[in-house]
């Protein structure tokens, strides 16, 4: 039995009487890759092509270009009075440089229910701290629901961020309950968020774009001011999501238009950087440059900009 990390199959297959060999043979974790396996079984490892590991750039998983989640992240990590309760989701990025904006990650629909329990924690102690819970569309349908009427019904003051980008992003974009559409592509109920969280009972409950940096810094502000739970649901599709006709109607034909670099104006603060997006960098006249090939004009960068050298590129 070859699978990564615990043996469950390797279990259930020895519990039925069926004599298997798995992990007295194969690692207890780390990736079964050809190789791996190769030398665990004895065989002989194939060649593979020589390179010298100091010429390769290290390049850690981030956002991508255009992430609707890049907003929400560089608001929470310029927050430095709140503890963010995160969850399993391509949003979990935001626990990276140079977001650093997400405390604890837990399980899949364990972001709200972690932070209701914090939040409880610290308004029992001397330490004047709130708690911003944030989760993705198809976890929230998945169990994020579950912990969200906790959080109504202890009367607990936690901020909970639902990040909807109309997909099952970390998976492989299956569909869920609120994308309207059937594993089999066919049509189907949507079910909208934020109806079913007013349905709850929540008074507090904000729709935003996560695009506009205003937009995530007044909903964020007004959550912390209140006494009381709140719900904050973004919304904006996933870069990789295949949209329809409709879709894309629905969001104004999203993703046609590029940022550009004025370099004149450009005083190489490198504050866009902050926002993390892979699109951009500093050339070596250390100017701030956006790839073209990458950049699909969510307008983060330009908002960030102290000096306006960022601007939608002409038609």
């Amino acid at each position: 039995m070859i699978e990564e990390n615990d043996p469950y199959l390797e279990a259930w297959i020895k519990s039925c009487g069926f004599a298997c060999h798995g992990k007295d043979t194969f690692p207890p974790y780390g990736e079964m890759t050809p190789d791996v396996l190769r030398r665990a079984l004895g065989f002989e490892e194939l060649p593979a092509l020589e390179h010298n590991q100091e010429l390769i750039v290290p390049r850690p998983p981030t956002l991508c270009a255009g992430c609707p989640h890049r907003g929400v992240f560089y608001d929470l990590g310029k927050r430095k009075d709140i503890v963010v309760s995160g969850d399993i989701g391509c949003y979990t990025l935001g626990f990276a440089p140079p977001y650093n904006a997400m405390d604890t990650c837990l399980c899949m629909g364990g972001a709200f229910s972690v932070g209701h329990g914090m939040q409880k924690a610290f308004d029992l102690s001397d330490q004047n701290k709130r708690v911003v819970a944030v989760l993705g569309d198809s976890t929230f349908f998945h169990t994020g629901i579950n912990s969200l009427i906790e959080v109504l019904y202890n009367n607990s003051k936690t901020i909970c961020m639902i990040l909807d980008n109309r997909i099952t992003g970390m998976t492989g974009h299956q569909e869920n309950p609120g994308s309207g559409k059937l594993a089999s592509g066919e049509g189907a109920h949507a079910i909208e968020i934020a109806p079913v969280v007013r349905s709850l009972g929540f008074k507090n409950v904000v729709e935003i774009d996560p695009n506009e940096l205003g937009a995530v810094e007044k909903a964020m502000d007004e959550a912390l001011a209140k006494d009381e739970p709140s719900v904050i649901i973004t919304t904006w599709p996933c870069i990789l999501k295949k949209m329809d006709e409709d879709e894309k109607a629905l969001f104004n034909q999203p993703f046609t238009t590029q940022y550009e670099v004025d370099a004149e104006a450009c005083i190489s603060c490198s504050l866009c950087l902050e926002c993390g997006c892979p699109a951009l960098a500093m050339n070596t006249d250390e100017k701030a440059e956006i790839d073209p090939h990458q950049c699909v004009g969510c307008s983060i960068c330009a908002q960030i900009c102290p000096v306006d050298a960022i601007a939608k590129e002409a038609e």
